[in-house]
C-alpha cells in the first residue's frame, strides 16, 4: 500500500473520529453526576458515538479497500493515545 493522499485523508478521518469518540466519552463521564439521570447520558452518549462510528466504517468499507479501513484506524487508536496522555497530565496537574 502506498502512501497517498487518500491515506493522509482517511487518517485524519480516523484521528477526528478517535477524538469524537473518546472526547465524548470524557465528557460524558465528566458530566455524570450533574444531571438527573445519568443511564440515560450514558446509554445516549454511547448509541451516538457508537452509531457515528459504526455508520462511517461501513461507508469506507463499502468502498472495497481494506486498507483504508487499517489507516483509519490507525489514526483512530492514535487519537486515543492523544487525549489519554493529554486528560491525564491534566488530571496530575488538579492533584499538585
Amino acid at each position: 500500500m502506498s502512501i497517498n493522499i487518500y491515506s493522509l485523508l482517511y487518517l485524519l478521518i480516523g484521528l477526528g473520529l478517535g477524538i469524537f469518540y473518546f472526547g465524548g466519552l470524557w465528557l460524558t463521564i465528566k458530566n455524570m453526576n450533574q444531571v438527573h439521570s445519568p443511564i440515560v447520558l450514558t446509554l445516549g452518549s454511547f448509541i451516538l458515538r457508537t452509531a457515528t462510528i459504526f455508520l462511517v466504517l461501513i461507508y469506507i468499507a463499502r468502498q472495497g479497500e481494506w486498507g483504508n479501513i487499517l489507516v483509519l484506524l490507525a489514526g483512530f487508536i492514535a487519537a486515543r493515545i492523544f487525549l489519554s496522555r493529554k486528560i491525564g497530565k491534566q488530571k496530575n496537574i488538579l492533584k499538585q
